[in-house]
């Protein structure tokens, strides 16, 4: 998951090549509606359209930039997006499309379902669109993620190192000094996670927001995938998941969470970010997208989520004084994890159609060429699939991230988080077992349920809808 705003539902189809022209004051786009061009075929201006599939509204962002860097490629070809930021939709909508006659040419996923797109009989790999790499010029997880019976079938722009943020006032007052090597200390077992979570609530802070927080660090560590993709048979980390659970709970029991409810995404989850809760567990693109804007108390641009309270900000927002930003720093934390992640992928339709060499062309600019990729990711702020060009990204001291972040590189913390991801015990099914997990979590903590019974309530829930996996009788 990386900027993911929340955006009506169904298909914002964008010709991008005439989005060229808007900054100018003339916009030609067809935005609003389909364009009822099938894929490879031809929009009015004689264009051939490329289909688009994506679950993020920075994918328009991306491509304009692109289109604007390859002229000789706008002059030739037109995107045609579908947006979907509903995850469960956006995945049922695109494998339905691809198994149509009117698939896709390019589509993108998120880390909870990448792997599941991958499988797919319809995506074709990355030796189909002619897209040659070298493995050791990436983080390993980042090309093991998608990787099908040794294909390397998709490509991802950024690596997503997950961080603890913390307030750095906070940290101060309660475990006096506000240092993150000090910090860390305090923080690199779960054992003194808690010990910290117990000292904040002394002095009247919340240790984190809700019961849902720890869960991707947790679910990272476990030391066996939730299927063993060979025999296809269940099998279960319990003491990973147990760990889990009972430290949620003790937190939740001892009033160090902000809510005993799961909160991401939700108003109160952003109502800790300004003040109140001590620490949140992010990554790469959380910092910039997620906690920097909903730190604030006051964003003169309007926009605010009615449904949630999300926020985005203008640059003259950012400043001190204005909610807790300039208050905040990042440490590794308790154990190395990752959150999201956004893969490109072709699918087989498109070396049918003709856009073969359009897809080829987009993947390479935002996955592979390491000038295009370091421009980009420049401009982002984001860190990306590719350690030698993450050596090339230092903080800008006039720039908001840095200035939040009380003068901390965040690209040093990323850079030295990276290399220590695992994905080994990721499978085709983690969005079904981590949503069982969330039950699992809610039934033992709010309901009273059993932790024995809490567990097994998990391969319960995802029985009926997993055919292909054998359950233990």
């Amino acid at each position: 998951m990386n900027k993911l705003k929340r955006v009506l539902s169904g298909t914002l189809a964008l010709a991008l090549a005439a989005s060229m022209m808007t900054a100018c004051g003339k916009d030609d786009s067809s935005a609003g509606g389909n364009s009822g061009t099938t894929s490879g075929g031809s929009d009015a201006s004689g264009k051939t359209v490329v289909k688009v599939y994506t679950f993020t509204d920075e994918t328009q962002g991306m491509l304009d930039g692109f289109l604007e860097d390859n002229p000789e490629f706008a002059e030739k070809y037109t995107f045609d997006i579908t947006l979907e930021a509903t995850a469960s939709t956006y995945q049922q909508k695109t494998m339905s499309a691809l198994a149509s006659d009117d698939a896709p040419d390019l589509f993108l996923a998120d880390a909870d379902y990448a792997k599941k797109f991958a499988a797919l009989e319809q995506t074709a790999s990355l030796a189909d669109l002619g897209i040659t790499i070298k493995d050791e010029e990436y983080y390993s997880y980042v090309l093991d993620f998608t990787t099908i019976k040794g294909q390397r079938m998709a490509l991802s722009h950024q690596a997503a190192p997950g961080v603890v943020l913390y307030r750095r006032d906070y940290a101060e007052e309660v475990l006096g000094s506000g240092d993150p090597a000090e910090v860390q200390k305090h923080m690199d077992t779960w054992d003194h996670f808690v010990e910290t979570a117990e000292a904040m609530k002394e002095k009247g802070y919340y240790m984190i927001a809700g019961i849902d927080e720890l869960k991707r660090c947790f679910m990272n560590n476990r030391s066996s995938a939730w299927v063993n993709e060979d025999t296809m048979e269940y099998q279960l980390d319990k003491e990973t998941v147990s760990q889990f659970l009972e430290v949620t709970k003790k937190l939740a029991d001892e009033g160090c969470t902000q809510d005993v409810t799961p909160v991401q995404w939700n108003a109160n989850w952003y109502k800790g970010m300004k003040d109140g809760v001590f620490c949140f567990f992010g990554c790469s693109w959380y910092l910039h997208y997620t906690i920097k804007p909903n730190c604030l108390a006051e964003v003169s641009t309007g926009k605010v989520d009615p449904d949630n309270g999300s926020q985005e900000a203008d640059e003259k927002d950012y400043k001190e004084g204005n909610g807790s930003f300039g208050k905040w720093g990042i440490i590794a934390g308790p154990a190395p994890y990752f959150w999201g992640g956004t893969w490109w992928y072709g699918s087989k339709k498109c070396l049918e159609d003709g856009t073969k060499d359009a897809v080829k062309q987009v993947i390479e600019y935002f996955c592979v060429n390491d000038d295009s990729l370091l421009k980009v990711m420049q401009k982002k702020g984001d860190f990306t699939s590719k350690p030698a060009v993450n050596e090339k990204l230092t903080a800008d001291p006039e720039s908001s991230t840095y200035k939040f972040l009380a003068g901390q590189d965040w690209y040093t913390i990323f850079r030295e988080a990276a290399p220590n991801i695992d994905t080994k015990t990721t499978c085709l099914y983690d969005d079904e077992f981590n949503t069982a997990v969330d039950n699992a979590l809610k039934n033992y903590i709010t309901n009273g349920m059993s932790l024995d019974d809490a567990i097994a309530g998990i391969a319960t829930e995802v029985k009926s809808s997993l055919k292909d996996v054998k359950f233990p009788e």
